[in-house]
């Protein structure tokens, strides 16, 4: 991990004021001016959210899930706590979000006067009897809810996806890890071959060696032993002839 987590921490860290500053702005217009807000707005800082939630996610699983053997207990903790400190300011431009999409006066110029507001006049939609009975008002906060806990939905299913990208991650690494290892082996096991190889020719050369000198000392020996019975009485013996006899 090391030096590519520091990176991917201040990407996020980046990320981070950068969505604070504008937030800021958009919850300064919808106070002031909310008819200049570009439409698309919302939507766009709501994707930012999330992807500063992915991220936040994928620093917090490398943490608890990577190879954080060569990092020290202290390191480990300090990073946790800078984890912690994103998550806090997250949290907090969040709600400013939200409050900011829920202003009260944006909606007002948006939907009439909620005490002039009665049953939905927009075109002529179709009523379920789950919303027939439901004003303007009503129904914002109702599609509102629902937005919400999709959005909810949205964004444990990518921390979920997240966390799995990381476990398969980490298990690639791991992998790597044990086929150097094994390659080490096979490398080791091919070099002890390749010496007993080597001692067996060796062996099977002092063998050959070993047969031919024990050739070559019986044959001295039974040279030696036949000169010593010419030599001796037995030449008198064996030959029976007086000639061989001292």
């Amino acid at each position: 991990m090391g030096d590519l987590w520091l990176n991917e921490y201040d990407g996020v860290f980046r990320l981070l004021n950068q969505l604070t500053t504008e937030i800021k702005e958009y919850s300064i217009q919808q106070r002031n001016n909310p008819s200049l807000i570009n439409k698309n707005t919302p939507s766009t800082l709501r994707r930012s959210l999330i992807t500063l939630s992915n991220n936040i996610a994928s620093l917090q699983d490398s943490l608890t899930y990577g190879n954080n053997r060569t990092i020290l207990e202290k390191e480990l903790l300090r990073r946790k706590n800078l984890v912690e400190g994103l998550i806090s300011r997250k949290n907090q431009i969040t709600a400013m979000f939200d409050s900011a999409v829920n202003n009260e006066s944006a909606k007002n110029e948006l939907l009439g006067d909620s005490a002039t507001q009665g049953k939905r006049v927009w075109g002529k939609p179709r009523e379920t009897e789950a919303t027939k009975d439901l004003s303007n008002h009503q129904m914002f906060y109702q599609q509102q809810d629902v937005m919400k806990q999709q959005d909810q939905s949205l964004d444990m299913l990518s921390q979920s996806i997240m966390r799995q990208k990381n476990m398969a991650n980490a298990m690639s690494t791991e992998l790597e890890i044990h086929n150097r290892l094994l390659d080490d082996v096979e490398i080791g096991v091919e070099v002890v071959e390749h010496k007993l190889r080597n001692t067996n020719s060796r062996m099977e050369k002092i063998k050959q060696n070993a047969s031919s000198t024990c050739m070559i000392v019986i044959i001295v020996i039974l040279i030696i032993l036949i000169v010593v019975l010419v030599a001796t009485d037995s030449g008198c013996k064996i030959y029976n002839d007086p000639n061989h006899c001292p």
